[in-house]
């Protein structure tokens, strides 16, 4: 597209060419030129704006939904991590606490935390010190997914109930569906047209779940007239009731006579290896730490039945900030093919500085 300064030059060339002078700019000609540039310049950038929605391959946000909903999908939603936080105290009573459901608990700072909220009663019994209670992340995304033990601060504090915490991490937590993952799914309604009965039926209508990041179909997999369906998270797989969910939903769509059963993956845990040299100005615990985030970033990446490859993580880490150059040891870190029932997910990430 042309830019303002290309067109008001347009412009100006051609009135040079009629008229056999220059406008000056501080002429009545000269403003006039610059104003009509700028419409010129504020039109086709609407034009170029209308044509990018028009196209699946180049729409983004509510225009791409509006792609999606033509196909009978629409964008997932984040997801809520969930827990189990464990209330406490040091003494135990003669009577029991009650921990109501909706109590707020939080990470970090009462200002900064992440918060997370109790979905169920907790009753902390007599002559006990401690009670678990299940609970979920106030807001989704993958951010929610917190370690053990980050969970500390009580917001609005039980009476009788003295410490909190998590005892094992919150998992779950999923991000909004992004532009790309949507438009892939866009795309892929094109290629495999599902017509009620075959695999990109089932495939369809597994991936349409919150939650769902990857499925995989296998027709005839416990012999004619069955079908099993894996379904999983980013490098997860996906909670017992979500797949509960799915697998009665399905129920009602599968075709007579069919059985259809819907899985978790085999997970299939890999641990990468790799040496790392920083450049001067960085400090190697800072750029270690970036190569782990874009590793985990890969391992989510991957689908059910994506295969390992070491040249995806060189690829990452090779355009980390800092990195000045890397080894992958062969014997430790090497590529890994999986059937369609697999899920390769994150094993230990060990990165050591190549300069010892």
């Amino acid at each position: 597209m042309e830019s303002y300064s290309d067109i008001l030059g347009r412009l100006q060339n051609s009135f040079l060419e009629l008229t056999g002078f220059s406008a000056d700019d501080a002429s009545d000609i000269g403003i006039r030129l610059k104003i009509l540039a700028g419409e010129l310049f504020s039109l086709y950038s609407k034009l170029n704006y209308i044509k990018k929605q028009m196209f699946v391959q180049t729409a983004f946000g509510e225009n791409l939904n509006n792609h999606a909903v033509e196909r009978g999908l629409e964008r997932k939603a984040c997801v809520k991590s969930k827990g189990v936080l464990t209330f406490s105290r040091t003494n135990a009573l003669p009577y029991d606490i009650t921990v109501p459901a909706g109590t707020v608990c939080c990470t970090g700072s009462l200002e900064n935390g992440i918060r997370f909220e109790t979905v169920k009663e907790g009753i902390l019994t007599a002559g006990t010190t401690s009670v678990d209670v299940e609970a979920v992340s106030l807001e989704g995304g993958k951010d929610k997914n917190v370690s053990s033990r980050t969970i500390t601060i009580m917001v609005s504090p039980p009476s009788g109930i003295t410490y909190v915490t998590n005892n094992s991490r919150f998992s779950g937590g999923v991000d909004e569906e992004s532009d790309e993952e949507l438009r892939e799914r866009i795309i892929d309604s094109y290629k495999n047209v599902s017509n009620g009965t075959n695999i990109a039926f089932y495939k369809s209508e597994a991936l349409k779940y919150d939650g769902v990041f990857s499925a995989s179909v296998i027709p005839r997999a416990r012999g004619t007239g069955t079908v099993d369906i894996y379904v999983a998270g980013k490098g997860e797989p996906v909670s017992e009731d979500l797949r509960s969910k799915i697998q009665t939903e399905i129920n009602k769509l599968r075709e007579i006579n069919v059985n259809v059963l819907v899985k978790d993956p085999s997970l299939v845990s890999v641990s990468t290896i790799l040496y790392i040299t920083v450049g001067e100005d960085y400090v190697f615990s800072e750029v270690r730490d970036k190569c782990v985030t874009e590793i985990e970033n890969y391992y989510d990446s991957l689908k059910i039945g994506d295969p390992f490859l070491v040249a995806d993580i060189a690829e990452r880490v090779y355009h980390v900030e800092g990195v000045k150059n890397y080894s992958i040891p062969s014997t430790s870190t090497f590529d890994r093919d999986t059937e369609p029932y697999q899920l390769i997910v994150k094993g230990s990430i060990d990165i050591r500085n190549s300069d010892g």
